[in-house]
């Protein structure tokens, strides 16, 4: 009985995939309206071929959108010749893992892996082969979807002769058992042609041209449906303590359980009790009364009712004249166009006339020299190339905090040293150099027991003395507490490296309890 309920709730967990394709035709606002659409009507994966890219002297740039995670083939690019010709883009939902592979090295076709299944964004550019090519010869995988422009014609999906190389791609699908979504004769483009394709092994997916997503550019809008789609375990997430029932909650829940904090501090394993006490108190405090960070998806900010209302506009007047190019389209395309780049440049000014301090300037200059908005391309170590985040963090691990081994250490740390004079270090500790020390530093992260400084001062009236006695034994008889210790690391891309597939690209940061960050700044400002 128990087994067949938790089989039911397994099933229920799935639901379909909903996955948003089209052309943009490197334009601008039609690559905004893209995603600003697939996230009103809350698609999961976009598929986007000829997507607008531009670039800098450091920075490769493309269009983003907050509710996405953003997948490129090439992480940089200086010319039209290098840049990339597909972009995909993975709604920021918990359900939904992505890991980038790349079993080749082209910026036409770009591979993910997707809680298990493999979704391929494709293009072919009408007179180039190479993408076909590197297709054809890659072998398709079980639970795939491949889907983009390929630029050419069969009777398979649009009635007359091949053209493009089609029969090879009819044959190619037929080899690897990948069923045609699209429906015959349905055109994906206004000269009445259907070469925006979407193939699967999947069973029962389903794809539509979809006349209310239409982007503006010279390409429908393929809509597509995978059902039954497990999702992905949710990973055990940061606490956010912020709103003032919360804070209140907290300090109750602090207080009463103060008393429980242990009095005995003589001995290094009574320390290291104390400091667990606390950390564990402060803990288990935010968890019952703060909420679970997830990582969400927000809708673009610049993405006004002006904007919704011009694309609904250009819908209606596209709608009565859906092949060709009739002039009425045209016009009303040009004034959607002008209303999405009036409505990004006065949020932009808005927003930088809004900056009242240094630290809003500040910040604004950090996201100019960010290297840019893509998730991280898959790792190569040597010859091996990780691509899972699992199999990248520790091949992280290993190349960046595993160089050394005991053989590398002193060889004997413990020689006596005659040093001719001691430095004076008092052992007492005042309770207001113990909050100055804990509480008086800038933004600091917190570890892995997620208590911030502003945690610790909404109770430090509470857990202050005894933050001040385990400090105070620690000092006199020379130790570090076990819960300390830990750290939480972090790989983050070092400033102007352009190639992220290497591991000499990362730098890891420690990130360590902000208690035990109050001992050892109380600790430094002693010694200077």
């Amino acid at each position: 009985m128990t087994r067949n309920r938790y089989s039911q709730t397994r099933k229920d967990d799935r639901k379909p995939l909903r996955i948003f394709q089209a052309n943009v035709g490197k334009i601008p606002p039609a690559h905004d309206c893209a995603l600003a659409l697939a996230d009103s009507e809350r698609y999961d994966i976009v598929l986007l071929q000829e997507p607008w890219t531009a670039h800098t002297d450091s920075r490769s740039l493309t269009k983003t959108h907050p509710a996405y995670d953003t997948f490129t083939p090439v992480e940089m690019w200086d010319n039209n010749d290098t840049r990339p010709r597909v972009m995909t883009y993975v709604r920021r939902d918990p359900k939904l893992l992505a890991d980038q592979i790349r079993p080749f090295q082209t910026r036409d076709i770009l591979w993910l892996m997707i809680n298990g299944m493999t979704i391929v964004n494709f293009y072919r550019q009408n007179d180039e082969h190479d993408a076909l090519e590197i297709l054809l010869q890659w072998p398709v995988p079980g639970r795939c979807l491949v889907a983009g422009d390929f630029n050419a014609r069969h009777r398979s999906w649009q009635t007359g002769h091949a053209t493009n190389r089609g029969q090879e791609i009819a044959a190619w699908s037929s080899e690897y058992d990948l069923n045609l979504l699209n429906t015959l004769d349905i055109p994906t483009n206004p000269y009445g042609n259907t070469i925006d394709l979407a193939f699967t092994n999947m069973p029962l997916a389903e794809a539509t041209v979809e006349d209310h997503l239409a982007t503006s550019s010279d390409h429908f809008t393929l809509s597509l449906t995978l059902p039954d789609i497990r999702p992905a375990p949710i990973q055990p997430g940061k606490v956010r303590v912020t709103t003032e029932d919360e804070l209140k909650r907290f300090i109750e829940i602090v207080e009463l359980g103060a008393t429980r904090i242990p009095l005995a501090d003589s001995t290094p394993a009574e320390l290291d009790e104390l400091a667990s006490a606390l950390v564990n108190l402060l803990t288990s405090a935010a968890k019952a009364a703060g909420r679970p960070t997830r990582k969400g998806a927000r809708t673009a900010p610049w993405w006004t009712e002006e904007c919704a209302g011009a694309a609904a506009s250009f819908r209606a007047i596209r709608r009565l004249y859906p092949l060709g190019f009739n002039q009425d389209v045209q016009i009303a395309k040009r004034d959607f166009h002008r209303v999405i780049r009036r409505a990004k440049r006065l949020y932009w000014r808005n927003l930088i006339d809004s900056f009242t301090d240094s630290s809003a300037v500040f910040k604004a200059v950090r996201w100019l020299k960010s290297p840019g908005p893509f998730q991280p391309p898959p790792l190569q170590v040597g010859d091996v190339v990780y691509e899972t985040q699992l199999d990248k963090a520790n091949a992280l691990r290993r190349a960046t905090l595993e160089r050394r081994t005991a053989d590398d250490d002193i060889e004997n740390p413990w020689i006596p040293v005659s040093f001719p004079r001691s430095i004076p270090f008092p052992l007492e500790i005042s309770l207001d150099e113990t909050q100055y020390a804990t509480l008086h530093t800038g933004n600091t992260s917190p570890g892995s027991d997620n208590i911030t400084v502003d945690l610790l001062k909404a109770v430090w009236h509470i857990i202050g003395m005894h933050v001040r006695r385990l400090f105070e034994r620690c000092l006199s008889i020379g130790h570090h507490p076990k819960p300390f210790k830990e750290a939480e690391v972090v790989m983050i891309a070092k400033p102007g490296r352009r190639d992220l597939t290497s591991p000499r690209a990362w730098r890891p940061i420690s990130l360590l309890s902000c208690l035990g960050k109050g001992l050892e700044r109380l600790i430094a400002r002693r010694l200077a």
